[in-house]
């Protein structure tokens, strides 16, 4: 099948200026971009003034959590997003055993999938995906969180013993054999948050050994995020690895210091002076999500979920929460509750999408006893319940899209209006996280140009990332392209209104096949697993 989009203006991802031209599809590489004024095809997409652009990336994605469910990718192929990076934040859905396969069940089913975890190795998850095809590209992370838990350091715990440190390095091994991009964690999350330095360091070594990348939500974004930035640098350093810190960003009235954020930005570009490839990445919007048992010190945590949801019941536990739960969101502790909103319907279906100062009016309660009622509730699955927090100012999230360092993310999920998933993510980021960069930075508030938001979204995270032949309308490179109106694209979602695919996308190909066609998905599953080479 061959496929001739006309009459286009090309923003081809290079970050060069728009320019005119026609792209040939043949198979699933791009034969040609010129102007081709007598060339004929199997099919012809008329792109008079209209934007072409390479497949977007989402560079840091969590739709592992609902590609079982949603294997069409609803949301964010009707964006544009053609590839997903998925297994950040230290969680992926391989490796299982006995240890983490209830764990795995429970995030999948709390969005929506109604089947069991088969697999056990990282192989086996891919070709389990593999088999059952999606919309759009996968590239993979393996999580350190994960691989904790898999390796039988089920009950949090700072202490790993000689056994389970050699069940860790299998199971990277076994990843990286498998074709993972490389190691992630989750350094504000449990287990990982237990973790030292030499333990990840140890464990980034074997990835590098395969030519992996090291990807790292740090241990704290507010007030100690100079020493969390630190470390990341440190073990990129001592495994000489290719890093990328996960959303490099200051949340709003979290203590800290002045100038914190440019301080950890130098950092960087001081590593990168002296050889090493490190990347960050942001949202794009002033909130994002994470776990509610972050916010949680570690002694509550002890014995597990099951143990620390026993304990949330005695009231003198939770006088002592009250006081000792400054970390993660450190705004919670500062009285900010109106910023935290329930993404799940579980346990409370009444509550989902509110926030807690809403249900604590609800309720006839305070915040605090709101939340340790929601987390007493939640038992064993206490740490699937996800939250949105309204986190950074608009100057903040503008310096961000804006520097040179930054690729673009949607630190979310793909999700399928159509499906009973459509009330476990009343948040915009799934239906819009990716054009929203478009439709807000580059239109509305004019943060940056249109042909360098494009490239942050499309050849900036395939060339570091590693995906060959991506990222770039080129002859040669595989056919993962879009088209849209870009004065009638509209992230489609409002406050008012969380569930709305995203409008002004009109044409997706993916792998050289049609998967958006006028606005409208056709159902083709075209996409593939990219894994590292």
């Amino acid at each position: 099948m061959s496929i001739l989009i006309r009459n286009g203006w090309l923003a081809d991802g290079t970050g060069n200026p728009l320019y005119p031209a026609d792209v040939m599809i043949e198979g699933d590489r791009i034969t040609a971009v010129e102007r081709l004024p007598e060339a004929q095809a199997d099919h012809v997409i008329d792109a008079q003034g209209k934007l072409v652009c390479p497949g977007f990336i989402d560079c840091h994605s969590h739709t592992d959590w609902t590609i079982n469910a949603n294997p069409a990718m609803q949301s964010t192929i009707r964006q544009g997003v053609t590839t997903h990076i998925a297994g950040n934040c230290g969680f992926s859905m391989a490796p299982l055993s006995e240890f983490s396969r209830g764990y795995c069940e429970e995030v999948l089913k709390s969005f929506a999938y109604q089947g069991s975890a088969t697999w056990s190795s990282f192989s086996e998850y891919l070709d389990t995906i593999a088999r059952m095809k999606t919309a759009g590209n996968l590239a993979w992370f393996v999580g350190h969180n994960t691989i904790r838990t898999t390796s039988g350091v089920a009950v949090p715990s700072k202490d790993v013993t000689a056994d389970q440190m050699k069940a860790m390095e299998n199971h990277v091994r076994e990843a990286m054999d498998a074709g993972a991009l490389g190691m992630s964690t989750g350094l504000e999350y449990a287990p990982g948050r237990l973790a030292s330095t030499e333990e990840i360091a140890h464990l980034a070594k074997i990835a590098k050994v395969y030519g992996g990348m090291y990807a790292s939500h740090i241990r704290n974004y507010d007030e100690h995020l100079q020493l969390a930035v630190e470390e990341f640098v440190q073990i990129v350093k001592n495994s000489n690895i290719k890093g990328q810190l996960s959303h490099l960003n200051v949340r709003e009235n979290t203590n800290a210091p002045q100038g914190a954020w440019i301080r950890a930005v130098e950092t960087l570009e001081q590593a990168r002076e002296k050889g090493f490839d490190i990347q960050t990445d942001c949202v794009g919007y002033e909130g994002g999500i994470g776990k509610l048992a972050a916010i949680l010190p570690p002694w509550v945590l002890e014995g597990g979920a099951e143990q620390a949801a026993l304990r949330m019941k005695d009231p003198a536990v939770r006088k002592r929460l009250r006081t000792e739960c400054d970390r993660y969101w450190r705004f919670i502790h500062n009285g900010d509750w109106f910023r935290v909103s329930i993404v799940q319907e579980k346990p409370f279906p009444e509550i989902a999408g509110k926030n807690f100062e809403e249900i604590a009016q609800l309720w006839g309660k305070d915040p605090w006893d709101c939340y340790f009622d929601i987390m007493a509730a939640a038992g064993a699955g206490m740490e699937d319940l996800i939250a949105v927090g309204l986190m950074f100012t608009e100057a903040h999230v503008a310096d961000m899209v804006s520097h040179p360092l930054f690729s673009f993310e949607a630190d979310f999920i793909s999700i399928d209006l159509d499906s009973p998933m459509r009330n476990t993510a009343p948040f915009k980021a799934s239906y819009a996280g990716m054009i929203h960069f478009l439709t807000c930075h580059v239109r509305e508030r004019k943060t940056l140009r249109l042909e360098d938001a494009v490239r942050k979204m499309t050849s900036m995270p395939a060339t570091h990332f590693g995906l060959r032949e991506r990222g770039l309308l080129r002859k040669g490179y595989f056919a993962d392209v879009v088209v849209l109106d870009y004065e009638k694209l509209n992230d489609g979602v409002t406050d008012s209104q969380p569930f709305a695919y995203a409008k002004g996308v009109e044409n997706v190909i993916v792998n050289g096949t049609r998967v958006i066609d006028h606005s409208e998905h056709n159902g083709a599953r075209p996409g593939r697993n990219l894994l590292r080479v």
